[in-house]
């Protein structure tokens, strides 16, 4: 499939395609085998990643080097997780989030209606510098959502494939991520803004 894939592919995506694999196909590996402990789990997940890199073959066409490697890594650990969670809980599907509300009923949040947008705040340089020092604090998880949608622009059912989770999720990573920003930041932001 990876190469009728790649034939697929013009002169020069063929090209970066290529030199993404010749360029970080070791690092691919080791993280996968990092996590999975296995060789056949990490060479599964060599394609797995390969494969998003051609689907998403424009988003690397004209990125430099370390926006390719942020990409790499965070498509490589989340295939490995993903491949991980696949083997572990193989019929286990995945449920709804849900909470008990004050009357003591359980009910599915629901992300969409809630206003919140990041992206209204960011408006300076000083601003982009206090949220990427920050950024560091967040979770990995939540650091490779905002990276994915924020930084790389994905979309959230983009970023959705890419981590192996629902769009649903995707937002809900994003929600958390920029509340916890604001708690954090909330004050150095406010003295800006």
């Amino acid at each position: 499939m990876f190469f009728m894939m790649l034939s697929a592919l013009s002169d020069d995506e063929r090209n970066c395609t290529e030199e993404i694999f010749d360029n970080y196909y070791k690092l691919i590996y080791k993280i996968a085998y990092d996590i999975l402990n296995n060789t056949q789990d990490a060479e599964d997940t060599l394609d797995e990643v390969m494969i998003n890199v051609m689907n998403n073959i424009e988003k690397f066409l004209h990125s430099s080097r370390n926006e390719i490697t942020s990409q790499i890594v965070i498509y490589s650990r989340n295939a490995a997780i993903n491949l991980y969670n696949k083997n572990k809980r193989r019929n286990e599907a995945e449920q709804p989030i849900t909470v008990t509300n004050e009357d003591g009923m359980d009910e599915i949040l629901d992300f969409a209606d809630m206003e919140f947008n990041l992206e209204d705040l960011i408006i300076s340089n000083e601003i982009v510098e206090i949220i990427k020092r920050h950024l560091k604090s967040l979770s990995q998880e939540h650091r490779d959502v905002i990276n994915l949608v924020y930084s790389f622009g994905y979309s959230n059912v983009e970023a959705a494939k890419i981590l192996h989770i629902s769009p649903n999720a995707v937002g809900l990573r994003l929600f958390k991520a920029k509340k916890k920003l604001l708690e954090i930041a909330g004050g150095e932001l406010s003295e800006l803004i």
